[in-house]
């Protein structure tokens, strides 16, 4: 009911003042919800050491020794997510004797902030690692992480081993689907994409994965479930499409998350990873 008189509200502020409905979108798009950890990641939270940078912004890393000679394998989480909800892989990683680490980006898990965005989200992780020169051996993304891996991609050197799970390939199918959803007028929809344009040297086009290339410097694996709610099977698709190289990887059944708790997916992550760390 209130969600209904939501729509019904902004829809009808949108066609009467367009800008200010956008700027109301953009607002409420940029302000993601924190939930709290489950069972299992509390349990592995317990182990964690804290890495705690000097914007505020906190991550998380397991190891069995912390020797400095360890391979990193780092893990991006996706939106209104954190990086614990990895636990299975990172069980799997320490493991085999990798140094896991979890970043947490703003707004999201331990970090400080209650608004952000993919650009924001993305510069803040090249800026973090950076300050504390983590250079990764492997890197893992989950719905919006894999899309900070893709504009990451502009701004460093990616490792040989990427991940890619469950991820929204084209940038303007998020914000077609919000639009859907909020049911905003179309000039409202032509300012947001403006603004998102604007904000940086890197628009909507520049941030989607169909349109990189980081298969030509890394052996990437792209995972996504044919039964994802939230992210639809036909991005996976479009991308596979495209792109001339990367290890495909379809599933049934697991959905959007609990994909990150298939053990035979942890053990295909984790020897996609190993293989190439020789």
């Amino acid at each position: 009911m209130f969600k209904s008189i939501f729509v019904f509200l902004i829809s009808t502020l949108s066609k009467i003042a367009p800008a200010l409905g956008a700027k109301i979108a953009v607002e409420l798009f940029s302000r993601p919800k924190r939930f709290d950890r489950t069972l299992e990641e509390k349990a592995l939270f317990k182990d964690a050491k804290q890495i705690k940078f000097s914007s505020g912004r906190i991550a998380n890393q397991w190891s069995n020794n912390f020797d400095a000679k360890q391979p990193i394998a780092l893990m991006i989480h996706g939106w209104e997510s954190r990086g614990t909800t990895f636990h299975k892989l990172i069980r799997s990683l320490v493991a085999k004797n990798y140094r896991v680490i979890t970043w947490n980006a703003p707004a999201h898990g331990a970090s400080p902030g209650n608004k952000t965005n993919l650009l924001e989200m993305t510069f803040a992780l090249a800026e973090d690692l950076k300050q504390e020169y983590i250079t990764p051996d492997a890197i893992v993304g989950h719905s919006m992480g894999g899309a900070i891996i893709g504009l990451l991609s502009k701004l460093m050197s990616l490792p040989k081993s990427v991940t890619i799970i469950s991820c929204p390939t084209d940038i303007t199918g998020i914000f077609k689907r919000y639009f859907d959803l909020i049911k905003v007028s179309k000039r409202s929809q032509t300012l947001i994409l403006e603004h998102i344009n604007n904000l940086s040297q890197y628009n909507i086009d520049d941030m989607s994965l169909v349109n990189l290339t980081i298969y030509k410097q890394s052996s990437v694996l792209i995972i996504h479930d044919k039964n994802d709610k939230e992210i639809p099977y036909s991005d996976f698709l479009a991308l596979k499409n495209k792109w001339q190289g990367g290890e495909f990887l379809s599933t049934e059944g697991l959905g959007h998350r609990r994909i990150l708790r298939d053990d035979a997916l942890v053990e295909k992550i984790t020897n996609h990873i190993l293989t190439l760390y020789k």
